[in-house]
């Protein structure tokens, strides 16, 4: 437990030095982002990305909870854990997937009007 906690207090000292170090960057970037969109404000975040964005934090912060219980409470545990891993991650990033491929095939039949055929046509290509 002792090693545990000096991880986590290295760590979070760590990730303090490299923010404070990169202050100056973030802030440019941040400004940079500001300025560009004000010119283009149709390259907003997406509201998808955000709400995936925040279920993969929880779900993160639920498997470093686990990953814990696993290694110093009970090891049998550990098939649980892995379920939880996999399905979570299979459907958040199978749903994200299948919203872009969605979102590309509507950009390809409207950038080339001359192909015929559906969309569901388009999904069948290859390469």
């Amino acid at each position: 437990m002792k090693y545990l906690l000096f991880f986590v207090i290295g760590f979070l000292a760590a990730f303090t030095l490299f923010v404070i170090y990169n202050l100056p960057a973030l802030r440019l970037k941040r400004k940079k982002r500001k300025e560009e969109l004000e010119k283009n404000p149709d390259r907003k975040t997406s509201a998808t990305k955000i709400v995936l964005f925040s279920i993969l934090l929880t779900y993160y912060i639920a498997f470093a909870v686990g990953v814990w219980a696993v290694l110093t409470q009970d090891v049998y545990q550990l098939s649980v854990l892995l379920t939880f891993v996999g399905g979570v991650t299979a459907a958040a990033v199978a749903f994200y997937c299948w919203k872009a491929k969605a979102e590309n095939l509507l950009k390809i039949k409207a950038a080339h009007p001359d192909l015929c055929g559906s969309l569901s046509d388009f999904s069948n290509m290859s390469q």
